[in-house]
């Protein structure tokens, strides 16, 4: 089998020239030389489709074809050419620091060089994501997750229709994550008591073995109330003294 594959009017070299037998299964492939031409050997007779693909062109519609025992068969296909394949791609992985697990959701900002916001997307669940259409250009990426600190900005070139890949790695917010401890402290009269130093106390062990180790003091407002943040998991105690 022999043809030649062109956009029309001008051959495309170095494309791919597939060919299907009855059910769709691939059977055999060839790539077109400088002239656009290509060749299929030893094809056994029977009833194919065949197509082509080359960079920037989409795949051509499938041509039926039925091979005789013995003869040359010739097949010339037509490849259209699409704009937007000759622009560049980023794609990538966003995973959790430390873990590496895949983190889904997060949305990836594309930037240009004047700071304008020109393509957004959000990863899936495997944590991928692939901004297409994108034109020749020096970009940043920022990635912003519910709980994570911000990635980026992550620089990426693309250059002559180029693809870029990132892997992108997040890390968690602890502040969002951990808890707080808070309250009033009343003398005992039950009047608020502002001004009054409060301790916060983890404590680890049981029975003779608990220790109580001071993390984190503050000091009560005019309403007599305390906040502590950022608190990991864990037990704790609060104990309060008046300065004298």
């Amino acid at each position: 089998m022999i043809g030649t594959v062109t956009d029309g009017t001008n051959p495309i070299p170095n494309a791919t020239v597939k060919l299907f037998d009855s059910m769709g299964v691939p059977y055999q492939h060839a790539i077109t030389d400088e002239a656009g031409q290509y060749t299929l050997s030893d094809v056994a007779a029977g009833s194919y489709t065949i197509s082509a693909v080359a960079t920037g062109y989409l795949l051509s519609a499938p041509v039926g074809v039925a091979v005789a025992e013995g003869g040359t068969t010739q097949v010339n296909l037509t490849c259209t050419a699409e704009p937007t394949l000759a622009l560049g791609a980023i794609a990538g992985v966003v995973k959790v620091t430390g873990t590496g697990a895949p983190l889904a959701g997060a949305k990836v900002s594309l930037i240009d060089s004047k700071g304008v916001v020109v393509a957004a997307t959000y990863t899936v669940a495997d944590g991928e994501f692939v901004l297409y259409d994108v034109a020749d250009g020096i970009y940043t990426l920022m990635v912003s997750a519910d709980g994570y600190l911000t990635a980026g900005p992550i620089l990426a070139t693309v250059a002559g229709g180029s693809i870029v890949n990132l892997t992108v790695t997040m890390t968690q917010d602890i502040r969002t994550y951990n808890g707080t401890v808070s309250g009033i402290v009343r003398d005992q009269n039950g009047i608020a008591v502002s001004g009054c130093f409060v301790g916060l106390y983890q404590v680890t062990g049981e029975g003779e073995l608990q220790t109580e180790t001071l993390v984190a003091i503050t000091k009560t407002n005019t309403q007599g109330m305390y906040l502590f943040g950022g608190v990991k998991d864990g037990q704790y105690m609060v104990k309060a003294k008046l300065e004298r």
